[in-house]
């Protein structure tokens, strides 16, 4: 195990005690205030330390192996239900460290087997690894999703009968074969408007040596797709019907053997709303989160799998990005960014109009660190020593307003585009507004009058406000 040398230092500190450290600190009388409280808080950290030791030792030792209470911890935080006692608790702990026990068992007779050093093992290790880290992703990604109310829920259970009051146990033939022959499909239904039964159909699909897939489920509505439950809500008991679908690939006949009502009512019926409602938005972040990441990847298939899924290919289709929303993502980036530019411009204009209306000097920001101004500065004068309180209270308020937007619009655009965009168009807009800003302090310009470039800063503080709005609008298109 390998330490920092900030571990090595923690260590050592705690290492001496309360008395090793008070003496440290009587030698450094010369500390900052700032280093004082620093060590105060690592001394308390070795006192903090020395109280969860106990917490986050080792549950049990196989064969020199350490397994500790953390582990044990994390996967019972994971299989615990709610409300248990504390003997079940304990039990499944116990149980959970049983397990554990065994796994380090097996896993210590593989390592004796060298099956570690199998490809397999391997391939095995690497497929775990992305497997946890995708879980950890998705979970990240869904887990900021808002609560669903209760009133949420009883419009839910209020407006979709049939998956609450008339929720009924669907018991349906589900027969899949491949391809959309419509000729076949008009012949099958026609057998089965006239009585023939699902054997027949069947039997013509062998005649015709076209494969099938023939399944008996169970289900209650709400685990039903929606075209389906549809459909079996209209159809007759042991009568076949024939369906066209699956993206036309693949072709369906239904057959409802039973339906029997299983209605879910009061507060069952609002626990299962809300269940459903926070799964469907999971979902919706979910698919928005991989739409946007397939979108903005770089993708090549080689060999057999450069293959297209199209026409009448049976070919599986393949995650690919879309283009056409790639560019447009790009347009928006590119777009946003130059909202954020044009923003920074208006604002150090801004930021010179009111220094002039402050002072009555020339203020020129400087298009580098340490260069001198060109132009000789006019006489100094603090307007702030004889304007009327109104006045410095219109100049304050007008600062604070448009730093509260820009702070707003860097805060709202940071999530929009990628930080190296971000910071280059701010450093864009902040160059070229102190280039377009020393031309309000040269030639004609320097002989407005100070009211004349309160005006002028009024109207660029509304510029950029416009320039928020727009790039606000922009972000949510």
């Amino acid at each position: 195990m390998q330490f920092s040398q900030m571990d090595v230092i923690f260590t050592s500190m705690c290492s001496y005690g309360h008395d090793g450290i008070i003496q440290f600190l009587r030698s450094m009388k010369k500390l900052t205030s700032l280093l004082f409280a620093l060590l105060l808080g690592i001394l308390a950290g070795c006192s903090h330390q020395t109280s969860k030791e106990p917490e986050s030792g080792v549950a049990a030792v196989v064969n020199g192996t350490e397994i500790t209470k953390r582990q044990v911890e994390y996967l019972y935080q994971r299989s615990a239900m709610p409300n248990m006692s504390d003997a079940e608790s304990a039990n499944l702990k116990r149980r959970i460290l049983s397990d554990l026990v065994r796994l380090e068992l097996l896993a210590g007779k593989g390592k004796e087997m060298k099956l570690d050093s199998n490809p397999d093992f391997n391939m095995a290790v690497y497929t775990a690894q992305k497997n946890v880290l995708a879980g950890l992703a998705e979970s990240k990604i869904t887990g900021n999703q808002p609560q669903v109310s209760a009133d949420q829920a009883q419009s839910v259970v209020l407006n979709t009968p049939q998956l609450f009051a008339d929720r009924k146990l669907f018991v349906y033939d589900e027969v899949l074969f491949p391809g959309v022959d419509m000729k076949l499909l008009e012949s099958l239904d026609a057998m089965a408007m006239s009585g023939a039964p699902l054997t027949r159909l069947l039997d013509e699909l062998n005649a015709k040596k076209i494969p099938f897939n023939k399944t008996l489920i169970a289900l209650t509505s709400e685990k039903i797709p929606p075209q389906i439950l549809s459909m079996l809500g209209n159809l007759k008991q042991n009568t076949p019907q024939v369906v066209a679908g699956k993206g036309d690939k693949i072709s369906m006949i239904l057959v409802l053997r039973e339906a029997y009502p299983t209605p879910l009512e009061g507060e069952s019926a609002r626990r299962a709303a809300t269940a459903m409602i926070a799964s469907n938005q999971k979902n919706v972040a979910m698919a928005t989160a991989m739409r946007d990441v397939l979108n903005s990847a770089k993708i090549t298939y080689y060999d057999e799998y450069l293959k297209k899924a199209e026409g009448n290919s049976k070919l599986l289709a393949l995650p690919k990005p879309d283009t056409e929303k790639t560019a447009q993502q790009l347009r928006k980036k590119i777009l946003l960014g130059s909202g954020l530019s044009i923003s920074f411009i208006l604002l150090v204009m801004m930021v010179t109009a009111v220094m002039r209306t402050l002072f009555s000097m020339a203020w020129l920001p400087r298009l580098w660190f340490g260069s001198a101004e060109s132009i000789e500065q006019t006489q100094h004068y603090d307007i702030r020593a004889t304007s009327t309180l109104s006045r410095q209270i219109y100049i304050g308020a007008l600062i604070l307003l448009i730093a509260a937007a820009m702070f707003f619009d860097v805060r709202l655009l940071w999530n929009r585009i990628d930080v190296l965009t971000l910071f280059a168009s701010m450093a864009t807009g902040i160059i070229a507004g102190i280039i377009a800003s020393r031309s309000l302090n040269i030639g004609l310009f320097q002989a407005w009058s100070r009211k004349t470039y309160l005006i002028i800063a009024t109207i660029l503080a509304v510029l950029v406000l416009v320039s928020v709005i727009i790039t606000l609008r922009m972000s949510t298109v």
